[in-house]
């Protein structure tokens, strides 16, 4: 077996051949051990499956897989004040990161031989469950909250998951499947550790991409922060790499919020830890936000993400609607990336920390576009139409775009 599933608290080891979700001897959250004098890892940057040798699953034979990874890395086009990179995730097969995590969740679930797989989303990890389940022919049901967008749904049903909609809160869509934890009919693959610790393993695979079309670590890596696992994950595989002796350094995390849901930037700000003590400043989820994949009164692993933060030496910050939908609009007509409102905070990030003298001109920054623009275009304006005459000619062309 190439790795070992530890207990983060207590250092106790548990077996492997079972779904297990927290330490058995004191409930502490689980982590991974594995062999690094034995890890292949490619020169170049590989897809997703490259890195199975970082990732926790016994047996290749039960990747179930999309073609996820292996995104693009794309310099900005346009002058940001620094040496800014685009990672866009949105290129993934149903267009966000969580693919990474749901190819091994379930992948997972199909090694542990699970009859069914269920999962809490607001929209993007359901999308990637109900692919990837479809993919490897296990039943899938999404429990979404009431107002998830139809756009967001109606993928999720095309690909034939059992959609259900709670009549409550995110919180209490968790209770219920809290509930469900020692039922062995039932797979959580709900993108959080504690609900699936094994999913949370896969953005490392983001990092060992990143320093693999980039040569190097860069200085600063943007990522926006809904429920905190992918920016921990990806911190994670820099040290794992940092370990391995690929890097010399590991990048300073930044963590990006909406405005209305800054808790790790206030929680950084009065230096609290815990995340206990993230629920001391709950922020209200009946509030709305154009991020909406974003939204969450606590972020589920959000004091992993505040360790990832301060032990990088990095920061969070929040950023506004309007500027929100202003950056998407920039990265749509400047760098020609079309993201949803939620990756475009990344852009705003990295703006607000060049201008206030964070980031310096000479530094790197790679900001990670999470999710496509394509899943939330109901949400957009409707388009400004020009009308031609039946009659139009070049002149009439010209004076519309003119050279």
């Amino acid at each position: 077996m190439r790795f070992r599933i530890l207990c983060e608290a207590c250092g106790a080891e548990a077996g492997t051949q079972a779904m297990i979700r927290r330490c058995a001897t004191c409930g502490g959250k689980l982590t991974f051990g594995y062999d690094y004098a034995g890890a292949r890892i490619p020169a170049g940057a590989g897809g997703m499956w490259d890195y199975v040798d970082l990732l926790p699953l016994g047996d290749p034979a039960n990747i179930v897989t999309l073609g996820e990874g292996a995104t693009p890395l794309l310099a900005a086009r346009q002058d940001r004040g620094c040496r800014l990179f685009w990672k866009n995730e949105a290129r993934n097969p149903t267009g966000s990161q969580k693919d990474r995590a749901l190819s091994l969740a379930v992948s997972k679930a199909k090694e542990f031989k699970v009859p069914r797989v269920i999962i809490a989303s607001t929209g993007s990890a359901g999308l990637a469950c109900a692919a990837y389940c479809a993919r490897a022919g296990i039943p899938c049901m999404i429990l979404v909250p009431q107002g998830t967008p139809a756009e967001r749904l109606v993928p999720m049903q095309v690909l034939g998951a059992r959609i259900v909609e709670m009549q409550g809160t995110f919180v209490q869509i968790e209770q219920l499947l809290h509930s469900l934890e020692d039922l062995p009919t039932w797979y959580d693959a709900t993108t959080k550790r504690a609900a699936n610790p094994f999913q949370a393993e896969a953005p490392k695979t983001v990092a060992y991409e990143i320093v693999g079309q980039f040569g190097e670590a860069p200085d600063w890596v943007v990522v926006p922060v809904g429920g905190g696992a992918t920016l921990f994950g990806i911190w994670r595989g820099f040290l794992d790499l940092q370990h391995l002796g690929r890097i010399a350094r590991v990048p300073r995390m930044v963590a990006v919020q909406p405005a209305r849901f800054n808790t790790l930037e206030i929680a950084l700000q009065r230096g609290l830890t815990t995340q206990a003590d993230l629920e001391t400043i709950a922020m209200d989820e009946r509030v709305e936000t154009v991020a909406r994949n974003l939204k969450h009164g606590v972020p589920p692993d959000g004091a992993d993400a505040l360790r990832a933060v301060r032990e990088s030496g990095g920061t969070a910050l929040s950023v506004i609607d309007r500027d929100t939908l202003a950056w998407q609009q920039r990265l749509g007509a400047e760098e020609g990336i079309f993201c949803e409102p939620s990756s475009a905070v990344a852009g705003a990030a990295a703006a607000t920390l060049v201008k206030a003298g964070t980031v310096r001109s000479t530094e790197t920054v790679v900001a990670v576009i999470t999710g496509s623009g394509l899943r939330e275009v109901g949400s957009l304006p409707a388009p400004s139409l020009i009308r031609l005459r039946p009659d139009a000619g070049p002149a009439d062309l010209d004076r519309i775009l003119p050279v």
